[in-house]
């Protein structure tokens, strides 16, 4: 356990009676919506400034201020499926939970990861860039895909190349007003290494999105997005890093199209309902 959950269990820094105080309401969490702090000081056998003094130890004004924040993280303790991975013994509901889970963590770590002036340098090399160029291979096309069609949108000319032959040939005659964007994992795959060398030998600016900012690409680009990722099959492995890169990419299109003339964008919505029937 984190945060207020693991000072409350970690004996090492409390007494005897804070242990008993602590134990008590872990147990009995939900009793504590309505309890007092003469009636916790009775159910644990203290008294009502010793709950206030070990309110106040934990960092607190007093009980009250402890109580709603105990609850509140408590309520986010237990709604969370802490053993997420995946097993051939979980039922339906247990699955949707635990995918939920490691979905949901994977943005919020993603998103602790980095910080507004990434963004902020990001959307500035987006921009000001003539077009924007996405060098990706395997599952990480998908997302590559994403991010072309929401910069079309935006107003960002895009585009995203399949095969690796054309990858190679397009950083080979990319001139300077592109800008690349990278989106590679590991960070270490042959060709994007290739590619990314190309690009920073002819100086253009790259972004990259990866699980290690260690990695040989990164080294080699402008700047990177460090994703959350993980190895392992029964937490989903790549699609963690999907999620993240996706999560990038969406706060990366929002800052985009808040700068764009929503009306225009609208008559070009509208003229390409009546010209495609398809």
């Amino acid at each position: 356990m984190t945060g207020l959950l693991g000072k409350l269990s970690d004996k090492t820094s409390l007494s005897d009676t804070e242990q008993v105080i602590a134990k008590y309401i872990i147990e009995n969490y939900r009793e504590l919506i309505n309890c007092s702090t003469r009636q916790l000081a009775k159910k644990t056998f203290t008294s009502s400034a010793t709950i206030v003094r070990f309110s106040q130890k934990l960092g607190f004004e007093g009980y009250t201020d402890f109580k709603t924040k105990f609850l509140a993280e408590m309520m986010l303790h237990r709604a969370e499926p802490h053993d997420r991975f995946v097993t051939n013994r979980d039922g339906i509901n247990l699955i949707i939970e635990k995918v939920t889970s490691i979905e949901l963590n994977a943005i919020k770590e993603t998103s602790e990861r980095i910080n507004q002036a990434q963004f902020v340098k990001a959307v500035n090399y987006l921009r000001s860039a003539e077009h924007i160029d996405f060098y990706a291979v395997d599952n990480n096309q998908s997302v590559a895909n994403i991010a072309a069609e929401c910069f079309i949108t935006a107003g960002k000319y895009s585009t995203v190349h399949t095969t690796a032959k054309i990858q190679y040939m397009q950083a080979r005659n990319t001139p300077k007003s592109h800008v690349a964007f990278l989106i590679s994992r590991t960070g270490e795959n042959r060709l994007l290494i290739d590619i990314a060398k190309i690009l920073n030998e002819k100086s253009i600016r790259t972004i990259t999105v990866t699980a290690n900012q260690n990695s040989t690409i990164a080294e080699l680009s402008t700047m990177i997005f460090s994703v959350a990722s993980t190895d392992k099959m029964e937490e989903l492995g790549p699609r963690v890093f999907l999620t993240g890169a996706k999560y990038v990419i969406d706060v990366l299109f929002a800052l985009l199209m808040v700068q764009v003339d929503y009306e225009e964008m609208k008559r070009k919505s509208d003229w390409l309902d009546k010209i495609f029937y398809y």
